[in-house]
């Protein structure tokens, strides 16, 4: 990814959640990818332990500078490190501005753990490219001993996120720090995007779930809100 001057990452989908915040919203949690990291395209096996870039970590605390002021932000990640790097350098921010933070929890579910034989897929998305690869997983044209079936992992993933969301204090925000491949998944079988714009994720781009009148609503600044099938006990 070619990086700008001065790269706003992460400044759009904040800028949702703002706006949220300002009309009234006091249950908002961002699934987001992580920040800017590094590449080893000629040894794939070390893609598990790639770090964030010295910008990488940089981007990250300018993002947690920007998170609205709200009586809690609670941070999840994947386990990958390159996830807790980004949840850690955004947590700093907050706190160092005076807010109060849930330090990163890892959450199995904002993990690639759908990925099943990394090696065939990284061969089969180098083959295929990256649009017929995920039009043809999407379309469960791969086999599941590959790569599990995208709209399983996309609802669990967020399924979890929600109920941490409704689950939670009165007035708080959720953070959860994932990856390109997970926010591909959300942007297509639950915002309903075509193949083109779901598999552009910038680092620090994300999806905003945020809780109305007792009911669970996806958006991001692409879209307008979504209802999802997820409500507060109770209603």
């Amino acid at each position: 990814m070619t990086e700008s001057s001065d790269p706003q990452y992460g400044m759009q989908t904040l800028e949702v959640a703002k706006q949220l915040h300002r009309d009234g919203i006091q249950k908002i949690s961002i699934l987001m990818r992580h920040s800017a990291r590094h590449y080893d395209e000629e040894n794939k096996e070390r893609e598990p332990f790639l770090w964030l870039t010295e910008e990488g970590k940089e981007y990250a605390y300018r993002f947690g500078q920007n998170i609205p002021k709200t009586p809690v932000v609670r941070f999840y990640s994947s386990m990958l490190g390159r996830c807790i790097e980004t949840a850690y350098q955004a947590d700093k921010a907050y706190t160092a501005g005076g807010g109060q933070t849930i330090s990163s929890i890892i959450t199995i579910e904002l993990a690639p753990s759908f990925v099943k034989t990394p090696f065939e897929v990284f061969k089969m998305h180098a083959e295929l490219g990256t649009p017929a690869f995920f039009s043809k997983w999407f379309a469960g044209e791969i086999s599941d001993e590959i790569v599990g079936p995208s709209d399983q992992a996309a609802h669990a993933m967020v399924g979890r996120l929600g109920r941490l969301l409704l689950d939670g204090p009165e007035s708080h925000i959720d953070i959860g720090v994932s990856h390109d491949w997970c926010l591909y998944m959300v942007k297509h079988h639950l915002l309903k995007l075509d193949l083109e714009r779901t598999i552009e994720v910038e680092y620090l781009e994300g999806i905003v779930l945020f809780e109305k009148k007792g009911a669970l609503y996806i958006t991001s600044h692409e879209t307008d809100p979504l209802k999802l099938d997820i409500t507060l006990p109770g209603n």
